[in-house]
């Protein structure tokens, strides 16, 4: 997957992680992942200041679900540029048969498997709906499975 088809950040599927998420009204509104259904494909997204009795399931791939904006961020009165490091700054070494999160043509990132490490450092992964896809070690973060106890 050598091909980087948006110019913002991707959705990073994590618990508390911020997105936008498209109401029944079709209005677009922030909101953070609550949980995440590894089964199912989905997630719980509850919508900022609003009640939770408004939370709904998303599956993954839905048209309903896109990164936060940038303009957003400059409302906010924060630095779109990249001038402190994040977490994507962080290089990490997979191994063969890792679990971790790779990158989708769609800037998403789903849980993947590492099949094997290229001579040129990129991974060929196994994306749990079974398609197999080469990607770029900057597209490929350590998957963090979060167990609610009280589920």
């Amino acid at each position: 997957m050598s091909l980087f088809l948006c110019g913002f950040p991707c959705i990073t599927f994590e618990v508390g992680a911020k997105l936008e998420a498209r109401d029944h009204h079709k209005n677009w509104y922030t909101a953070t992942i609550e949980k995440i259904d590894y089964d199912k494909e989905r997630v719980l997204i509850h919508y900022l200041q609003w009640s939770r009795r408004h939370d709904e399931w998303f599956q993954w791939n839905s048209p309903y679900l896109r990164p936060k904006e940038r303009v957003s961020l400059r409302r906010q009165g924060l630095n779109p540029t990249r001038s402190q490091p994040d977490e994507s700054d962080v290089s990490f070494t997979f191994v063969s048969g890792s679990k971790v999160l790779a990158c989708w043509t769609d800037c998403r990132f789903y849980p993947a498997k590492i099949l094997r490490v290229n001579k040129d450092e990129s991974y060929t992964v196994r994306f749990y709906d079974g398609v197999v896809r080469t990607v770029k070690p900057t597209k490929v973060k350590p998957f963090q499975e979060v167990r609610n106890a009280s589920l």
